[in-house]
């Protein structure tokens, strides 16, 4: 006697084909309704989401809308986007101007919006993985074919739901004989000195003189001086400071005498030269809000520098952790590609370990800021102890690079205080001409 087994059937779950496939439709609404809001959560929206991606038909069209209002380099709202829309006969597709109002009114928080983004993507890659898998099953069940084409097909398919959207993003891929035929020509903000989009961080031991330095610079640069040879004139460049250490009233006793010296040449800071903002509570990157303010900052004023840190307040994490650091870098980086300029950071130098005879000179945490920056220098007491004293007038820094150059900039060896500048170039008194080495960087 043959048993005859009945399937099971778990009739709480509908079949796969059944089910309505994965969407949020009130994330589709907040992704919209912030880029409607927020310059930046609209530039980050747009670089994390596509159009394929919203489960909502209108809501493809609008996002299809508002890039190319973005990129035609227009003002995002609700009423020039519904301008847009009815000039071209789309606005009844979307549900009319008030179904903009409510987009809008759907945002919890426009800093958001990269979050929203990110669950539309994450949505949207699902259901093309369902239908892809409904595709193979088909495919599998065909008789037609070589099981092995077949595959290699499965391959492709899948690889093109991985690239979704990305592909703009690939440029062509160049033959080196080409390649090399391209003319370099530097962008500079600081003629050998420094160039735009350069990374640097500058590290020193507590009270080493970085902070003094990066204020000197960003002083001189917007004054449209050598940071180093002052009496140099060069274009004055736009700069945007984001202190996240010290409060607005320490930084305005720092800054005065500095913005006096500059005067005192006459080359003083114009108006519009040079922005800042001080957050001495700090600030967390990897946070939406804070990523969002900073980015508001760099679209606002389109520095040719930007100068933030220190490194260790712009997280509130482990300063070790590499994810975290990773988190932060791409958000300097992506401010960096928006105003195409400059980074200057600071970070602390480890304490020293006993088996060197100098403190070392990277950067204290993750060792992701060793790899990050093109450039990073330290700054060093020199070995006569008198020149490296910290008294008025007396003391004197070795600017020692603690990482290889990714291209040739003339930074000064050595430092020292000025009369009416905190650091000016000096040549040590035992120097070798030949080598340009000191053995103790003496001022007298």
């Amino acid at each position: 006697m043959t048993t005859h087994l009945e399937p099971v059937v778990d009739y709480d779950e509908p079949p796969v084909y059944e089910r309505t496939p994965p969407h949020d439709v009130l994330a589709e609404q907040a992704a919209l309704g912030a880029c409607l809001l927020d310059t930046a959560a609209r530039k980050l929206v747009l670089s994390l989401v596509s159009p394929e991606a919203f489960y909502q038909p209108r809501h493809s069209l609008l996002l299809s809308a508002i890039a190319e209002l973005d990129q035609a380099g227009g003002n995002v709202d609700q009423i020039t986007l519904g301008k847009y829309l009815a000039d071209r006969g789309d606005i009844d597709k979307i549900g009319g101007q008030v179904y903009l109002w409510e987009l809008v009114r759907a945002v919890p928080t426009a800093a958001n919006g990269p979050f929203y983004a990110e669950i539309v993507q994450d949505r949207g890659l699902r259901r093309a993985l369902i239908e892809l898998g409904t595709r193979l099953v088909q495919m599998g069940y065909n008789r037609d074919g070589e099981t092995t084409e077949i595959i290699e097909q499965a391959v492709a398919m899948a690889r093109e739901i991985r690239d979704q959207g990305r592909d703009r993003e690939d440029l062509p891929i160049e033959d080196i004989l080409d390649f090399v035929q391209h003319e370099d020509v530097y962008d500079w903000v600081v003629p050998g000195l420094l160039e735009r989009q350069d990374r640097m961080i500058l590290t020193a031991s507590e009270g080493g003189g970085k902070s003094t330095l990066l204020r000197q610079i960003a002083v001189t640069l917007a004054a449209g001086l050598h940071p180093f040879r002052v009496s140099e004139i060069i274009d004055p460049a736009r700069v945007l400071v984001l202190d996240c250490e010290n409060s607005a009233a320490s930084s305005r006793r720092k800054y005065r005498p500095l913005l006096a010296a500059a005067a005192s040449v006459e080359q003083p800071v114009r108006r519009g030269q040079f922005h800042i903002e001080c957050k001495p509570a700090g600030i967390d990157l990897t946070k939406a809000a804070d990523r969002a303010w900073l980015m508001r900052r760099v679209e606002k004023v389109k520095p040719d520098v930007l100068i933030v840190g220190p490194v260790y307040r712009l997280h509130a994490g482990d300063p070790n952790s590499e994810e975290l650091a990773r988190k932060v870098s791409v958000v300097i980086d992506e401010a960096r590609a928006t105003a195409g300029c400059a980074v200057l950071m600071e970070a602390h130098s480890p304490h020293q370990n006993g088996f060197t005879a100098h403190r070392p000179l990277r950067p204290l945490g993750s060792s992701l800021w060793m790899r990050w920056p093109e450039f990073g220098f330290g700054l060093r007491p020199v070995e006569d102890e008198k020149s490296a004293s910290n008294a008025e007038g007396c003391r004197g820094r070795r600017v020692v690079p603690w990482r290889g150059q990714r291209d040739e900039r003339d930074w000064p060896s050595f430092i020292k205080a000025g009369e009416k500048w905190p650091w000016v170039m000096y040549t040590p008194v035992d120097i070798d001409e030949q080598t340009g080495f000191s053995q103790t960087g003496a001022i007298w």
